[in-house]
C-alpha cells in the first residue's frame, strides 16, 4: 500500500470512530450550534465552518474564540471538536469551527490559504454575528496547533508569509491556545520519516520555504502572541509541547504551560477528545483564563 493510500485509510477509520461521538456524549442544551456555513463561494465542503454560541447570550457582544481541528494535517473534521467547542462557547464565547483541506490533497501552503479564508470570513462577519471585535483568540489541537503557529506567522511576518506564497488574513489574534500541538514535522521519527514531502513539496529543502519547516526559527516564535500550551505524561507528543515551550522561552514570548502528570485517561489531546473529563474541564477553564488576559 502506498503512503498515500495509508493516510486515506488512516482518514476513513478516523471518520468511522468520530462518528459514534453523537451516541457517546450530549451536546449542551444551553448552547446554539449553527452548521456548516460556506466561508468561499466555491461550494467545497471543506471551505465550511460552523458558530457556536451560549443560548442565554443571542444578543450580548462575546470575545471570539476560532477552533482549528487536529488530525496530523491528514485526517480530522471540525465535527469531532463539536463538543470541545461547545464547552468553550458555555465560557461566554462565540466560538468558530473551521474545516480546511488535507493532506495529501493539498500540501499545507494550501491549508494556510484555506485558513486565511476562513479568518477573512470571520473578519467580515464578526459584527453581523455579535463577536467582539477587540477580543479574539484561536485555539488548535495536534495538527491544528501546528496550522495555527505557521498561520500566526503568515499574517505577522511578511518573510514567512511570502515563502509560503500565503496572503496574511485580516484578523488580528490575541492570543492562542495550543493543545498538544503537533509543532515539528520532519524530525526522523515517526511523523516526520514519511509526512514532509507530503506536507512541504517532494523538493522542500530547496525551495523557499525550507528554513520554515522548523518551526523553532526565530521569524515563526516572534511573530506569535501569547500562547497557552497544554499537553501530558500520557500525550504522545508531549515531548514537542515541551520542546516548543522551550522555543517560546526563549524568544521572551509570553506563554502558560500546562502538563498534566501520568495518567492513562489523559492522553494525546485529551480535552478535546474528551471534552468532559475533570481534568478537561481544567484544561479549558485555565486556557480561557490565560486568553482573557488579551
Amino acid at each position: 500500500m502506498s503512503i498515500k493510500n495509508i493516510f486515506y485509510k488512516q482518514r476513513e477509520d478516523f471518520e468511522k470512530s468520530a462518528s459514534k461521538r453523537d451516541i457517546e456524549f450530549d451536546f449542551p442544551d444551553n448552547i446554539l450550534e449553527y452548521k456548516d456555513i460556506s466561508y468561499s463561494n466555491d461550494g467545497l465542503k471543506e471551505h465550511r465552518l460552523d458558530i457556536f454560541r451560549p443560548k442565554d447570550m443571542e444578543n450580548t457582544i462575546l470575545p471570539v474564540i476560532v477552533n482549528v481541528h487536529g488530525g496530523g494535517l491528514i485526517m480530522g473534521n471540525k465535527e469531532f471538536n463539536r463538543f470541545f467547542c461547545a464547552r468553550l462557547s458555555s465560557m461566554g464565547f462565540l466560538v468558530f469551527s473551521i474545516e480546511y483541506r488535507l493532506v495529501p490533497d493539498c500540501m499545507i501552503y494550501e491549508q494556510l490559504s484555506d485558513i486565511t479564508m476562513a479568518m477573512n470570513f470571520i473578519s467580515d462577519n464578526i459584527s453581523l454575528y455579535n463577536g467582539d471585535t477587540e477580543h479574539i483568540y484561536a485555539v488548535g489541537d495536534s495538527g491544528g496547533a501546528c496550522l495555527l503557529t505557521y498561520h500566526t506567522a503568515v499574517d505577522n511576518c511578511e518573510t514567512v508569509a511570502n515563502a509560503a506564497n500565503v496572503e496574511p488574513s485580516h484578523l488580528r489574534i490575541n492570543a492562542l491556545g495550543l493543545i498538544s500541538g503537533m509543532f515539528y514535522t520532519t524530525r526522523f521519527d515517526q511523523i516526520g520519516m514519511f509526512l514532509p514531502k507530503y506536507v512541504f513539496g517532494k523538493n522542500y529543502k530547496k525551495g523557499n520555504f525550507a528554513k520554515y519547516v522548523n518551526p523553532e526559527h526565530k521569524d515563526i516564535v516572534t511573530s506569535l502572541p501569547p500562547c497557552f500550551l497544554v499537553t501530558s505524561a500520557n500525550d504522545n507528543l508531549s515531548h514537542y509541547t515541551l520542546n516548543y515551550e522551550k522555543a517560546l522561552a526563549k524568544y521572551n514570548v509570553p506563554h502558560k504551560l500546562l502538563n498534566f502528570p501520568k495518567n492513562p485517561k489523559l492522553t494525546h489531546a485529551f480535552s478535546v477528545f474528551y471534552p468532559f473529563l475533570d481534568e478537561s474541564t481544567k484544561t479549558i477553564e485555565e486556557m480561557v483564563e490565560f486568553l482573557r488576559k488579551y
